[in-house]
């Protein structure tokens, strides 16, 4: 029986025994009356004060009998029992969510994306979608799928703004103005079976990009409790602009201005294993048992302080669509010198206390600082990003999702 993770609320249950929502479509069946709007208060609880009273009002749910839910399976539409029309509609029976049609047909990956304000998200996730969808998407047979009005419609925004218009995301509105909804993408990998066989794996990730205001404290941090426990992975990006060490190191240039230190990443980090451990996400030890991938983004902001033959400044090889073990391991020990460097190893000790599996990346997503005129644009060229896909890639490897490419075997596993 395939258990559904809500990608909102983050509450666990049964596909089969998750609730409908009627559509309400103008006729019902057999000159039956169709059903109206009805004030949904347990959706509009969840969103918060600020939904509108019109906006209450939706289909209304209703819970199938038990002779549909008992035949499981996804996809299926079941009829209103008022108005007897079907509806392919599942929601949340928490917190009564729609959930796309899709959505719970497959397995689910929820990966974590934190970081401080200015440290990149909105831009980071953009980007990766748009290389998924490209030149990762074609390294390993692979396609990424946004799921539901929601995702489609933020990327289609995205797109347009950073790779026509060329103008940067705007920052992620903290959780006092608003819930900032998930995005949801089905990716879809080839699979060999054990006798030889073809065929296609389908995963849905989920991505969830917090503000950085909300990462400032525990109380603030309240919000997204359950969906870091419920992650299966965690992605940490890190602004080296933030670290002192790196701001007095950079020469000085014509381009854009140093952003405003804001939340320490070793705070940040500190925040996160603890409010993972708070929620039995700890080992013995009291290391937080979620992998964590900690991104340095802005490497090409870091080019005057790498070596020129640095695994940083160019992206990761994917030859014959395997993910390489030892071009990561390259990539970790050059983080981890580096910030031993930048830092005194604050945040790399920080790290490695508190998380039981970690590993460091690098990555670019723009491949080029903004204009030093307009701060707020891509470079000109557009995005030419670098490493986007490492941390995902990563996470994605240890599910064995991906082949990988043994180190010292030269074959893949």
């Amino acid at each position: 029986m395939t258990t559904v993770i809500c990608p909102y609320c983050f509450a666990r249950a049964s596909a089969a025994k998750l609730p409908y929502r009627c559509l309400m479509t103008p006729s019902g069946v057999r000159g039956g009356a169709p059903c109206g709007p009805e004030r949904d208060d347990v959706w509009a609880g969840f969103m918060g004060p600020g939904v509108p009273p019109a906006a209450r009002m939706r289909g209304p749910v209703f819970t199938p009998p038990r002779r549909v839910t008992g035949l499981g399976g996804g996809g299926r539409s079941v009829p209103c029992p008022k108005c007897g029309v079907p509806t392919p509609v599942r929601v949340c029976g928490t917190c009564h969510s729609d959930l796309p049609s899709d959505y719970c047909d497959q397995d689910s990956r929820i990966i974590a994306l934190v970081g401080a304000k200015a440290s990149g998200k909105s831009t980071y996730v953009s980007v990766l979608v748009n290389e998924l969808n490209h030149r990762v998407g074609q390294a390993y047979h692979a396609s990424l799928a946004a799921m539901g009005q929601s995702t489609q419609t933020r990327d289609k925004e995205m797109a347009e703004d950073l790779y026509e218009r060329l103008r940067l995301p705007d920052a992620t509105r903290p959780a006092a103005l608003g819930f900032n909804d998930p995005l949801l993408y089905r990716l879809s990998l080839p699979r060999k079976g054990l006798l030889g066989g073809a065929g296609t794996r389908h995963t849905t990730l989920v991505f969830f990009d917090a503000a950085g205001e909300d990462l400032a404290g525990a109380e603030a941090m309240d919000r997204y409790t359950r969906y870091l426990s419920a992650a299966d992975g965690i992605i940490l990006l890190v602004d080296p602009l933030q670290l002192g060490s790196v701001r007095d190191r950079l020469p000085v240039h014509d381009g854009p201005p140093l952003p405003v230190v804001e939340t320490s990443p070793q705070q940040i980090a500190a925040d996160l294993a603890a409010q993972l451990r708070a929620h039995g996400k700890g080992k013995a030890g009291g290391r937080a048992s979620t992998p964590i991938a900690v991104a340095v983004t802005k490497t090409d902001m870091l080019r005057p302080l790498l070596d020129p033959h640095s695994p940083l400044l160019r992206n990761a090889p994917h030859t014959s669509g395997t993910y390489d073990g030892e071009d990561r391991l390259a990539v970790h020990e050059e983080l981890r010198t580096l910030l031993t460097d930048w830092d005194s190893d604050a945040l790399l000790r920080q790290l490695e206390l508190d998380f039981a599996e970690l590993c460091l990346f690098g990555l670019s997503a723009l491949g080029a600082p903004p204009p030093a005129d307009a701060p707020a644009d891509a470079p000109k060229s557009g995005p030419q990003p670098v490493r986007v896909e490492d941390p995902l890639l990563w996470l994605l490897s240890r599910r064995a999702l991906l082949p990988v490419h043994t180190a010292g075997k030269g074959r893949a596993q």
